[in-house]
């Protein structure tokens, strides 16, 4: 009995245990459940917050190259109404005609032997096919006497590859100096000298005469016209460049934020580097030209004029230079590189190979003298191609009546064909007498 009362005693208190225990796992379940519910909830909005930031990122990097753009384009015009005001005042204009026209050859003034007369030839050129072209106007900013060329003293200052690396990037980048030629932008590199200027001081003052181009290496510029900054200037930034190529005054000031470390090119040495480089270039092109069997009679005189008119193309590797059937106007000189002459000959259904030419070369002269079709192929065979070219407009204008050319190309032409036709023979004949030759060299050997 007391075994009994005892045991169902205490089976309530067992009963409650119990339910307690259950009723506890049920609620701990409930929490499980809401901790996953926010766990899932967090990192969906952890994942939104990251797909926010990214597109906050963007954002704020397109607004940071828009704002580069307008600063560039700001300076772009302002560099422009600064070229303009100068044009528009004609004291200056006048200057910066004689300017170009004494340094850069646009208007060929040369005397004529024929006839005694000085005659001004603009030097019509071919209008830009592609982005290819390299040939540019070397601006200057007054002329330089030959005198003065050869007693200036072309001092070259040692450079690492980074520091030419930086002065040369800066000078294809500004949109006055990047049409200079690889050979000026070379001597322009080499000649710089070291510049240092402590933060605050002034490098530039607006309304000075202009005597030095810069190219900064280290530090920060701004950029001030009037009282207003218009901008901040980093390291592979060239300035400086109107005064030196349009011979006005400062159009803006410029002043070190920092300690800098610059790049400077005197004027008169800028000057006799632009004529060096020209006086250098059109002798090679007078070379090529008197190398051309269709230009050997025409007076020195003329061909300089031919020589003013060249312009550098680049044509890279697999690129057509000449098309077989085509219509051609341009005649080219091969300055540097390699291309491949194929043709379709007969009834061929594929071009054949015929030969490799190299720099010195030249091809598409018939195109001077007439509307003749291309008779092969000209392909860049080489990584890049450099050629000189001239159109048939303005070579008839540099020299004039083409009549005199064809009778001479006519007399060239039958030669090469006579000369072809002797060449056949002989070869002919070479392979007639093929077998007594092994013959005979065969008992030779015998012997």
């Amino acid at each position: 009995m007391g075994c009994g009362s005892s045991s169902s005693k205490y089976q309530p208190a067992n009963d409650l245990d119990s339910g307690r225990i259950g009723n506890g796992s049920g609620q701990n379940q409930g929490n499980d459940d809401v901790e996953s519910d926010c766990f899932v909830k967090i990192k969906a909005k952890d994942q939104k917050i990251k797909e926010l930031e990214g597109e906050i990122d963007k954002l704020k990097a397109d607004s940071k190259s828009k704002s580069e753009e307008i600063t560039r384009l700001r300076e772009e015009i302002n560099q422009l109404r600064d070229v303009l005001g100068v044009l528009n005042n004609p004291r200056k204009e006048q200057e910066l005609l004689e300017s170009i026209t004494d340094g850069t050859k646009l208007m060929s003034i040369q005397e004529d032997p024929e006839d005694g007369q000085r005659t001004d030839v603009p030097a019509k050129r071919p209008p830009p096919k592609a982005a290819t072209r390299q040939r540019h106007v070397a601006i200057s900013g007054e002329s330089v006497k030959q005198s003065e060329v050869t007693s200036i003293d072309f001092t070259e200052y040692p450079k690492n590859a980074e520091q030419k690396s930086i002065i040369k990037t800066g000078i294809l980048k500004n949109d006055f100096t990047k049409n200079l030629e690889h050979a000026q932008i070379r001597e322009i590199v080499a000649c710089m000298k070291p510049d240092h200027h402590k933060a605050g001081e002034w490098i530039i003052r607006e309304g000075e005469p202009g005597q030095t181009l810069y190219a900064l290496a280290e530090g920060q510029l701004e950029v001030i016209k009037g009282d207003k900054v218009i901008t901040n200037m980093g390291p592979g930034r060239v300035f400086g460049e109107l005064a030196i190529l349009y011979n006005c005054t400062r159009t803006a000031s410029i002043r070190a934020l920092t300690d800098v470390s610059l790049w400077a090119l005197d004027r008169n040495i800028f000057q006799a580097i632009m004529m060096k480089t020209g006086q250098a270039k059109q002798k090679q092109h007078l070379n090529f030209l008197k190398s051309v069997q269709l230009l050997q009679d025409v007076p020195e005189a003329k061909l300089v004029k031919i020589a003013d008119a060249l312009e550098e193309e680049v044509f890279m590797k697999n690129e057509f230079i000449i098309r077989q059937g085509t219509h051609g106007e341009t005649f080219y000189i091969m300055v540097e590189g390699e291309v491949l002459v194929t043709a379709k000959l007969d009834n061929d259904s594929e071009p054949t190979e015929i030969r490799t030419l190299t720099a010195g070369a030249y091809f598409g002269e018939k195109a001077l003298l007439g509307d003749d079709k291309r008779t092969a192929n000209i392909i860049a065979k080489t990584d890049r191609v450099v050629c000189l070219v001239v159109d048939r407009a303005s070579f008839k204008q540099l020299i004039g009546p083409l009549e005199d050319f064809k009778v001479k190309d006519q007399e060239y032409r039958e030669r090469e064909k006579k000369a072809a036709e002797n060449l056949r023979e002989s070869v002919s004949s070479a392979s007639k007498s093929a077998p007594s030759s092994k013959l005979n060299s065969g008992s030779m050997r015998s012997q």
